[in-house]
C-alpha cells in the first residue's frame, strides 16, 4: 500500500463487508485477466461493457501520497454506489498498483454510466463535497473506459458522446475509449524496453540521414524533375498509437490529382480488404515506380521516427479511411507505434491480403518484440527491398 493510504483511505474489506457483496473480488493478476477474457468477447457478440477504475489515492508529481478526507469520502461514496449496481454477472477486482478498485459492467453502455454518474453526483452534493471536487482532486477519482466491440466507423459515432460527457462533468469524474495497450500487459509496455526501443530508433535514424542524405538529395531532385507540377514531398494523415492522427512524409510518387482519380479505380483493389492497392496503377508518374519498387519514396518517414510519430519496426500507419472499416480485431494492430518496416513487409509486401497483414501485425504484437527481433526483420527489410518484390 502507498504511504498513508491506511490512514486516508477506507479498507475496501471494510466496504466489502458493509456492502455484502455475493461477487467475487479477484487479485490484480486474475482481474487483469477477466478484463481481457471479456474484450475478446466483445468483439465476437458485439455487446458493449464498461471498465471502471476508482482511485483510492491522490499523488503529486514525485509520487508521493497525499492523504485528503474530500477524496476518501469521494471514494467511498463512489465505490459504494457502484456496487449497489452490480450484477452476478459483473467482475470486480483490485487494480494492478493497489490503489483502488476496477469493476466491468457487462453489456453496458453510457446511458448505464450516465446513470450511475447522476447517482454519485446526487449523493456527493447531499454530503457537501461538489464545491471541493472542483478545485481539490489533481486526477480523476472515477475513470472510465468503454468498448463497444463494433466496427470503428460505428465506434468512432461515439466520439462525440464521450466528449461531451467529460465537458460536464467535474475533474474527478473522466471517461475514455478503451485501448488495447490498456488490457494487455506485452512487453511494448514494459519501460526499459520502451526505453531502449526509443533510444535505438533515435540513434540508428539519426545516422541512417546523415549515410542516406546524398540518395535524399537525389530523390528530391529526380521528382521534381520527373513531375514538376506537384510538391516534393507528399504529406498524408495517418492512424497512429492508439488512433492518434499524424502527419506521415513520403516522396511523391504518384501524379496531384491521384486521389481525384482513386474513387474511379477501386473496383481494381488487389488486396482485397481495407487499403487500395494495384500493380499497374496509372496514377504512378515512371521515376515514381522506381521509388516505390525500392522504397525510396518512405525515406522521409525517418523524420518521423525522430519525431516520435513512428518507430523503425511497428505495424505500417493506416489512413483514417480504412481505420474506419477496421472490425474490432482489426484495431488491436493500433495498440503500438507504427513503424517503418514490419512482419508482412518482408513476408510478401502487397502480395499479402489485406487480412493476411492484419494478422501478421497482430501476431507481432503478441510476441516478445524483443530487440534482436528487431534487428533480424530490420535486416530481412535491406534484403526485400534490394530484390523489390511485392512493391508496387
Amino acid at each position: 500500500m502507498a504511504m498513508g493510504q491506511e490512514t486516508s483511505t477506507p479498507s475496501i474489506d471494510s466496504l466489502l463487508t458493509e456492502q455484502r457483496l455475493k461477487n467475487i473480488v479477484y487479485p490484480a493478476h486474475l482481474f487483469r485477466a477477466r478484463l481481457n477474457e471479456e474484450f475478446l468477447r466483445a468483439n465476437r457478440t458485439r455487446k458493449p461493457f464498461l471498465y471502471i477504475k476508482i482511485f483510492a489515492n491522490q499523488y503529486d508529481f514525485l509520487g508521493w501520497d497525499r492523504p485528503s478526507k474530500t477524496v476518501e469520502n469521494t471514494w467511498r461514496i463512489s465505490v459504494l454506489t457502484l456496487f449497489s449496481h452490480l450484477r452476478f454477472i459483473d467482475v470486480l477486482g483490485f487494480l494492478t498498483n493497489e490503489n483502488g478498485i476496477g469493476i466491468i459492467l457487462l453489456n453496458s453502455d453510457l446511458t448505464t454510466l450516465e446513470n450511475i454518474r447522476k447517482e454519485i453526483l446526487h449523493k456527493l452534493n447531499d454530503a457537501g463535497l461538489i464545491q471541493a471536487l472542483r478545485h481539490k482532486p489533481s486526477r480523476p477519482i472515477f475513470k472510465a473506459y468503454l468498448y463497444t466491440g463494433l466496427q470503428e466507423k460505428e465506434n468512432l459515432e461515439l466520439t462525440d458522446k464521450i466528449d461531451n460527457f467529460n465537458s460536464t462533468n467535474g475533474s474527478f469524474f473522466a471517461l475514455d475509449r478503451l485501448n488495447l495497450d490498456q488490457i494487455w500487459k506485452h512487453p511494448h509496455k514494459i519501460r526499459f524496453r520502451h526505453i531502449i526501443k526509443r533510444t535505438v530508433d533515435l540513434t540508428c535514424t539519426s545516422f541512417a540521414i546523415l549515410v542516406s542524405s546524398p540518395i535524399l538529395l537525389f530523390c528530391a531532385l529526380a521528382v521534381k524533375i520527373s513531375d514538376p507540377s506537384g510538391p516534393v514531398i507528399f504529406k498524408q494523415t495517418r492512424v497512429g498509437k492508439n488512433g492518434k492522427l499524424f502527419t506521415m512524409y513520403k516522396f511523391r510518387s504518384m501524379y496531384t490529382n491521384a486521389e481525384e482519380r482513386k474513387k474511379e479505380l477501386l473496383a481494381q483493389n488487389e488486396t482485397g480488404g481495407k487499403t487500395f492497392k494495384m500493380k499497374n496503377d496509372p496514377r504512378i508518374y515512371p521515376f515514381g515506380r522506381v521509388l516505390r519498387k525500392f522504397s525510396l519514396d518512405e525515406l522521409p518517414q525517418f523524420f518521423n521516427i525522430i519525431k516520435g510519430d513512428m518507430s523503425i519496426v511497428g505495424p505500417r500507419p493506416p489512413i483514417p479511411s480504412e481505420v474506419a472499416e477496421y472490425e474490432p480485431w482489426h484495431r488491436m494492430r493500433l495498440s503500438v507505434t507504427p513503424g517503418l518496416t514490419c512482419i508482412w513487409q518482408v513476408s510478401g509486401r502487397s502480395n499479402i491480403p489485406f487480412e493476411g497483414q492484419m494478422r501478421l501485425d497482430n501476431d507481432y504484437i503478441r510476441g516478445d518484440a524483443k530487440i534482436g527481433e528487431d534487428l533480424k526483420l530490420i535486416l530481412k527489410t535491406f534484403k526485400v527491398v534490394f530484390k523489390g518484390d511485392g512493391a508496387y
